[in-house]
This record gives C-alpha cells, structure tokens and sequence, in this order.
C-alpha cells in the first residue's frame, strides 16, 4: 500500500473529510431541505461528528503506534468509512433540493449538489487508492495514477449530474428543451458507467491475459474515450445560460461541465494508450484519437 502515488491518497481524503467535519460542527445550525428534510442544530452535529469519525478512520493507520496492530483490520476499517462516506454524500445526491440554513438564508440546489458531490469525490479517491497497486515503472506509475484520478472526476461528475437532474423542466436557451428528470438521469448514470468502465481498463494488468483479451482492451478504452469526449464535446457545442426547474444558471455552468469532460476524455485516452506500453497500430491509433479529441475542442467552442 506504501508505494508511489497511491499510500497517501486514502490519507489525505481522510484528512480533508475530517477538516469538513469540524467545519460543520463549528458551523452547525438547522438546515432545511426544502420539501424534503429538517435537520435541527443537533442532527447537523451528529452529521458533523460521523464525517469526524470517518474521517479519523481513514486517517489513523499513518500513525507508527496503530501500524502495530493487523494491517488487513487496518485496510478494513478503511474501506468501511470510504464506502460510509460515499453512502452519505449519494444520499444528500438522492434528496437535493434548495437549503435554508438558520442565520444565512437560502441557497440553491447547485450548491447542496457540489457539496455533496465534492464529498463523494473524496470518498471515491479514498476507495479506489486503497485498492491501487502502482506499477514498478515512476513514469507509467504516474501516467496511471493521474488516469485512475481522471476517471474518479468522470464519476463524480455523473454523479453531479445525477444529483442537479430537474423535475419540471430543462431549457439550455436556444439549444434544447426536456421536460422531466429522464434526460439528465441517464447522462449522468452513462458517465458514471464510463468512469468505472475506465478503472476497469487501467485494472488489465493481469497475468495470462490472451493477447485477443488485451486488444479487445484497447479498443474498448478508445471508443470509451471517445464517448466521454463526444458528451462534453456536444456540450461545448449547445453552450449557453440555462433555466432547470424555473432557476437561471449562466452559461459557465454548463461551459466547465463540457469542458472538464472535453480534456478528461483525451488525458484518460493518452494515460491508457502509454501505460498499456503496446506498440504497433494499438499504439498509433490511441496517439492519433488523443490528438483529434484535443483539436476538437476549439472547433465545439466556436461552432
């Protein structure tokens, strides 16, 4: 586990989500979800002390006193609070909707969404690096390290998705008008399925796979690429101020969603292609769809 790029991961998480626990804690007050959930000065505590606890769960095994105990009870505790943490902020994604915070006011949907969305995130980095091992090579290690955290920000922004989806009405001015949540739902559920679909790429490195079995492998993780470029690319291309269920967001909402999908996809491409270290046409053609999904950036900005 204490290798490049992956033993402070979990760490680290479990460090921030510990710091956002004491900031709610410090910050508790009662909180409304509109039409969905009160939660009184006490059940934000309580919510505060669990994001402390798990938290501390994460960030414990680093102390030399604790490494006397099993590691594999150490690495368990771990991964029930990683995957604690991803129950919470799933649930806050599941039941979003405008807040009234007690002595600061209302905030919008967008807000709760990210909130609990940047908490998956740590909760996702937390899981996935606890089960990472890096490859031997620093540079490849690297590569996929970076890969392996794209695919996590694909995930979490399927989950955002996910979590902003309307229930009246949709309208990018201009460009498109849905009603419903259905068209935001499976969005984000496809790139939910994309990102893990990218782990499971950069996860190949098994002994006695076929060469039938390897190729298959960088097929799939070019068209994957490509699928996630093709949505922020689209995005790019209808890019305007929105109105989601009677609230106007400006247009750089949808201009950072398109355009974080629209490098991620190309940088995942480049990160499978290299590390998987196979020369020839397999090579080639993932150089060669990086650089097309790069260049098709500015052209979906000024079409």
């Amino acid at each position: 586990m204490k290798k490049l790029g992956s033993w402070f991961v979990p760490y680290l998480m479990g460090l921030l989500i510990m710091f956002e626990g004491v900031a709610l804690a410090v910050l508790a007050r009662e909180i409304e979800l509109v039409d969905v959930l009160v939660m009184d000065q006490m059940m934000t505590l309580v919510l505060a002390v669990v994001l402390i606890v798990l938290g501390l769960l994460l960030f414990v095994p680093l102390f030399p006193q604790l490494q006397r105990l099993s590691e594999s009870l150490m690495k368990r505790m771990q991964v029930i609070a990683a995957v604690a943490v991803l129950v919470i902020s799933l649930v806050f994604l599941l039941i979003a909707a405008p807040a009234n915070v007690e002595g600061i006011g209302g905030i919008g949907k967008n807000w709760v969404v990210l909130a609990a969305a940047q908490l998956f995130l740590l909760g996702i980095l937390a899981f996935v690096f606890l089960y990472y091992e890096p490859l031997a090579n620093r540079r490849l290690a690297w590569l996929e390290w970076l890969g392996m955290f794209a695919a996590c920000l694909v995930i979490t922004e399927g989950v955002t998705v996910f979590g902003l989806r309307v229930q009246d009405k949709l309208n990018v001015h201009g460009e498109l008008v849905v009603t419903g949540p259905i068209l935001m739902i499976v969005i984000g559920v496809v790139l939910v399925a994309l990102g893990i679909f990218e782990m499971v790429i950069f996860n190949r490195r098994r002994e006695g796979e076929s060469e039938k079995a390897l190729e298959m492998m960088d097929w799939a993780g070019i068209i994957v690429s490509l699928a996630i470029g093709a949505i922020g690319l689209f995005g790019l291309t209808i890019t305007t101020s929105m109105t989601m269920d009677g609230r106007i967001y400006s247009y750089y909402w949808l201009l950072i969603a398109s355009m974080t999908l629209a490098i991620l996809a190309p940088l995942l491409n480049y990160t499978q292609t290299v590390v998987a270290g196979r020369e020839g046409w397999n090579m080639d053609i993932g150089l060669i769809s990086t650089i097309i999904l790069l260049m098709a950036v500015p052209f979906a900005l000024a079409f």
